[in-house]
């Protein structure tokens, strides 16, 4: 095990023991001294340089702690989480959630995968499930959302589908993206997949939906064009329903964060709170979609959205996100006084031989925090992490090619 990744483990150990919320902010070094933080350097590497964004600790934080997703194809890579909390168990568990493996950003694998949890820290299989609960032969799917809609008593798992078309050896084509629906009364029996809505020509990723009340749904996707991953302009737009199954026309939303582009985006209405909250994964203006940090946004109708001067979790912040923080997802304790985030994001590595090019490794990790703690982290002003002006040639690839999810 790398020194760099001993230190982390010992960090996280650190944190569950005394709640340290400034290793949000700094690493140490090989050495495990506070003095230094890891990060990127313009190879991708990791590299030490002075501590930037350092904050002094706000009470009742906390700190993210890896955690691991045994998936159907073994790499334990994972993206994209979305997750449901019941206040007492549905069919033998308090938490499920929807996520996709991505092993070295491996799409031909990338399919929704179910998980389910007494604790919201060890996942495991739901009883009657094999993943992945849906497959496609034209291209990939991406993107799973999770929500519970009381009035039927059963879960809604919708997915994006990305149509691409071959020819020999060239690159993969993009041609639409799909929206589809599976439901469950029990977790672990799915309804053959509806097509909802199919945007031709154009990325439109990261679907989100939240129900408000019965008859009030809300679905929010990242339209970003016909470059996607490499998109100059992003935008966010909402589609609303009365029974989350047939949606209006797209409209877009006024949700922008100063000198970055919204990307990935997990939205939630929270009933303790009469508003609705996002976690929004989005990169530097000017660069791609392989930086992102993470954001909140704060909205009373989903339309008007409130954002906040600093980073959630900036790229960076800790080692196992170094390249980037990516689409995370969130429940709210009963009181709404405190929540658990469940974040994924992705580290560079180099091939054992060190021949072929660098890779995105995908990991998650679980955050509880307090309320009160996490709005008082975002209204901070901190100075963010700085990297080098151009994007390590191996991820700007990426970013060209629409290689991330």
């Amino acid at each position: 095990m790398s020194t760099a990744r001993l230190c982390y483990y010992a960090r996280a150990h650190i944190a569950r023991l005394f709640g340290a919320a400034a290793l949000l902010s700094a690493s140490f070094d090989a050495g495990c001294s506070p003095d230094r933080v890891l990060q990127p350097d313009s190879d991708g590497e990791v590299a030490l340089t002075t501590p930037q964004g350092l904050e002094n600790t706000v009470a009742g934080l906390g700190a993210p702690v890896p955690i691991s997703f045994d998936t159907y194809e073994r790499s334990r890579q994972v993206v994209h989480p979305s997750a449901v909390e019941f206040p007492s168990p549905w069919h033998g568990q308090r938490f499920w959630l929807a996520l996709t493996p991505y092993p070295n950003s491996d799409s031909r694998v990338e399919n929704p995968s179910l998980f389910a949890s007494a604790t919201g820290d060890d996942w495991t299989v739901p009883t009657g499930v094999t993943n992945p609960v849906a497959k496609s032969g034209r291209g990939y799917l991406s993107d799973p959302e999770l929500a519970y809609d009381p009035t039927s008593d059963e879960l809604r798992l919708y997915y994006r589908e990305v149509i691409e078309t071959r020819h020999g050896h060239q690159k993969p084509k993009h041609r639409a993206d799909v929206l589809y629906l599976t439901r469950s009364g029990d977790g672990a029996q799915w309804s053959p997949p509806q097509a909802l809505v199919t945007d031709v020509g154009r990325f439109v990723v990261s679907p989100t939906v939240a129900r408000r009340a019965e008859g009030d749904w809300k679905l929010w996707s990242v339209d970003a064009g016909v470059k996607g991953c490499n998109a100059r302009e992003t935008r966010v737009i909402m589609r609303q329903s009365t029974d989350g199954i047939a949606w209006s026309q797209a409209t877009a939303v006024s949700l922008s964060q100063r000198g970055f582009l919204p990307w990935h985006l997990d939205v939630q209405y929270v009933p303790q709170l009469h508003a609705y909250w996002a976690l929004v994964a989005a990169y530097r203006r000017g660069s791609a979609c392989t930086g992102s940090s993470l954001f909140l946004a704060t909205s009373t109708d989903g339309v008007q959205w409130t954002t906040y001067s600093s980073p959630l979790l900036a790229r960076g912040a800790l080692p196992q996100f170094s390249a980037n923080v990516y689409r995370s997802t969130f429940a709210f304790d009963p009181d709404g006084e405190s929540l658990t985030i469940w974040l994924t994001g992705a580290t560079t590595v180099t091939r054992a031989d060190h021949r072929r090019p660098r890779v995105l490794r995908w990991s998650a990790a679980v955050w509880r925090t307090q309320t009160a703690a996490l709005l008082e982290h975002v209204h901070s002003e901190r100075r963010a992490l700085t990297f080098a002006d151009s994007e390590p040639s191996f991820l700007r690839r990426l970013a060209a090619e629409n290689k991330l999810p």
